[in-house]
């Protein structure tokens, strides 16, 4: 019993965890609030989210600005078409809504097969910026391969936030863990799955993937 609570200790390790994942979460959301900085806060996040699924994390704060700091111009180019994007879909969504027959309901349908797209790229962009100094348009490029080369992974992603959601809008505990930890929490599941995709595809060495390693 001694050992558990111990500084060393697995539960000890798993209240630090719960605790940096919430100072995360208050410092994704603060940092996201002038919106067109959303996407040097996803750089940040997942850095740093991934630090604290490998147990490296050490000052929350510092290694969440560093990225922040160092990724902010890059990820203004990536973040504002993504942004504008957004808007376009929200705005279509709310067009066909008020629209009634097949068409509309097509078009619906539509639009969130594009939103799901979107946030798979989302989910893989931001990442690929934290760790690779490439231009934002190589960036997208290597994004959208990675999206289709690992499809089945890409949706696993997808799945995972969907029903991340879900649950947490149908049971209580998952509500509160989405509201005090939620975004970060998905990041640092997403992470290992991202980590694994990136250490097959040698990214941090190369730096670039090539069109024919879709074959």
């Amino acid at each position: 019993m001694e050992g558990m609570f111990c500084f060393d200790g697995r539960l000890f390790r798993i209240v630090e965890k719960v605790i940096n994942l919430m100072k995360l979460n208050v410092l994704f959301v603060v940092f996201s609030l002038p919106l067109v900085t959303g996407g040097a806060a996803l750089c940040a996040l997942h850095v740093t989210a991934v630090r604290i699924l490998r147990n490296e994390e050490s000052y929350v704060f510092r290694d969440f600005w560093a990225v922040y700091k160092g990724k902010m111009k890059v990820s203004l180019k990536i973040w504002i078409p993504l942004l504008l994007a957004a808007f376009v879909l929200l705005f279509d969504y709310m067009f066909w809504r008020n629209m009634d027959g097949s068409l509309a309901e097509v078009m619906k349908g539509l639009v969130f097969v594009i939103l799901g797209m979107w946030m798979v790229l989302v989910f893989y962009v931001f990442p690929l910026a934290a760790r690779m100094d490439t231009s934002a348009g190589t960036t997208y490029r290597n994004s959208i391969l990675l999206m289709f080369k690992y499809l089945p992974q890409s949706m696993y992603l997808l799945f995972l936030a969907g029903l991340f959601f879900a649950v947490g809008l149908l049971w209580m505990p998952v509500f509160y863990i989405m509201i005090f930890a939620g975004v970060p929490f998905l990041a640092m599941v997403h992470g290992k799955m991202l980590l694994w995709i990136f250490k097959k595809e040698n990214i941090l060495s190369t730096g670039c993937i090539r069109r024919r390693d879709l074959r």
